[in-house]
């Protein structure tokens, strides 16, 4: 499954919201409170945590019953809830985490990112990442809609144009590189911060 690992800081993260919030195609699926779910086009801060993007140019949400066939969320930016009819929609499945959107086991219209700035050890940077079912259920036909395909990638190629592909541990320019340092925290390893080698 289709995965871009980070080192990102607090000014890193700053500017993927900045990109995120002035990107047409994304969109965020926030609580409104226990249980319930609305989609925004942009958020004010990221703090550390895992947060949810939909791709709305991938099509409607699905709202996923126990029995037959799912439903689909009418209006996203009207919210909707588990359980409890509102705005005209409501989960009959949930996510064994009640503090995100269930969609299924993955839904190619919804990107994740998991934000991790406070690495393990003392000032140390955490591993960030964004990560896509992509094309995983295909062969189920649930294939990746071509408008995501190519929002994962143009988010890729943001990525690249600013970061430097470092390993996940030793010498910054030591071989197997494969995590992207955004600016700010690619400074801060360089200068010696420990950096986590595993997301937590």
């Amino acid at each position: 499954m289709p995965w871009l690992p980070l080192y990102a800081d607090r000014q890193d993260v700053e500017q993927i919201l900045d990109f995120l919030n002035t990107d047409s195609e994304a969109a965020f699926i926030i609580s409104q409170g226990p249980g319930r779910w609305k989609a925004v086009e942009q958020l004010r801060t990221f703090n550390d945590g895992r947060y949810c993007i939909w791709c709305h140019s991938g099509g409607p949400l699905p709202l996923v019953r126990a029995k037959g066939r799912d439903g689909i969320i009418q209006n996203p930016w009207a919210g909707w809830t588990q359980g409890n009819p509102w705005a005209g929609s409501a989960e009959e499945v949930t996510e064994a985490d009640l503090s995100l959107p269930y969609f299924g086991p993955g839904h190619p219209a919804i990107i994740w990112f998991n934000i991790s700035t406070q690495g393990t050890e003392k000032d140390g940077i955490g591993l960030s990442s964004f990560e896509w079912i992509g094309n995983h259920y295909r062969i189920l036909g649930s294939a990746a809609p071509p408008a995501v395909e190519k929002w994962w990638q143009h988010l890729r190629r943001t990525v690249k144009k600013s970061a430097k592909r470092i390993p996940r541990s030793g010498d910054p320019s030591g071989p197997h590189a494969e995590i992207w340092a955004l600016p700010s925290a690619y400074a801060k390893i360089l200068a010696g911060a420990p950096r986590d080698d595993n997301p937590y």
